[in-house]
């Protein structure tokens, strides 16, 4: 078997540079390969570093390569569907070429969400919401949470879910994060202004896979209670840049992501 880097949460990497520095920007290349006996190389593995909005796919033969990072540490997540996460930071000197092989561990991905006897099919798209609660990292509502809340608002539901801030103005409410630091005011145009919206730093929110809300400077805020309760099969909050899933963690994140996920009857 390969002797690679094993699968710890949370390491940091210290490599050594293999190269002069000529170079102004880093390179970032290696292989991904299943920790077993023999070490087969996995395909179309995700690697990413969530903050340059680098993101790749292992080939054929299991490799990646970025270039053009930057000096400084950056954290580097790795995933493929049946296998655990790698996350670690790699620290770059902007001047280097870093290679490395990384073993993932195979495990058994639990489906106890999908097998209820007499449960509804579950829709491609709700694949997606069963996949990111298998793998964690956010907070979640099922079809089963909204029914308990069935007599109330949409706005009012999510209020209770970690890291959210449901502000609310007249009758509409939007959502924000309640983790915002440093006084980042993102989303909200004049008239919302008008109508008592307070400055806040406003999520981003994704409905059936469409952004329906850009946590954009000076965008209009969206009405979380124009959607009814009883249309959503399933709520997804992430409250940081860092939890976020990798095809949603651009910039817009750093206010914190809402995927919500509607029924199909």
């Amino acid at each position: 078997m390969r002797s690679a880097f094993r699968t710890c949460l949370q390491i940091t990497l210290a490599l050594s540079c293999l190269a002069t520095g000529a170079r102004a920007q880093s390179v970032f290349l290696g292989a991904v390969i299943a920790d077993d006996d023999p070490s087969p190389p996995l395909a179309g593995a995700e690697v990413a570093i969530p903050a340059l909005n680098l993101e790749a796919r292992t080939d054929s033969l299991g490799r990646f390569l970025f270039n053009g990072i930057p000096k400084g540490l950056f954290r580097v997540v790795i995933r493929r569907v049946g296998y655990n996460n790698i996350t670690l930071n790699a620290r770059f000197s902007g001047a280097d070429t870093l290679a490395a092989d990384f073993a993932m561990i195979p495990v058994a991905v639990s489906l106890d969400t999908v097998s209820i006897v007499g449960g509804p099919t579950r829709h491609g798209k709700f694949l997606e919401f069963e996949d990111h609660r298998t793998h964690g990292g956010g907070a979640f509502l099922t079809r089963s949470d909204l029914d308990k809340e069935r007599d109330r608002q949409l706005g009012e539901i999510v209020a209770k879910l970690p890291g959210v801030r449901v502000n609310r103005y007249g009758a509409e409410s939007s959502i924000a994060s309640s983790r915002s630091i440093g006084g980042v005011g993102r989303g909200g145009d004049s008239m919302d202004r008008r109508k008592g919206a307070p400055r806040g730093c406003y999520s981003q929110i994704y409905v059936d896979n469409v952004r329906v809300f850009s946590s954009d400077p000076g965008e209009a805020l969206f009405n979380i209670n124009s959607i009814p309760p009883s249309t959503i099969q399933g709520i997804e909050y992430y409250a940081s840049r860092e939890e976020t899933p990798i095809q949603y963690a651009s910039h817009r994140a750093e206010c914190g992501t809402m995927l919500i996920w509607t029924r199909i009857e």
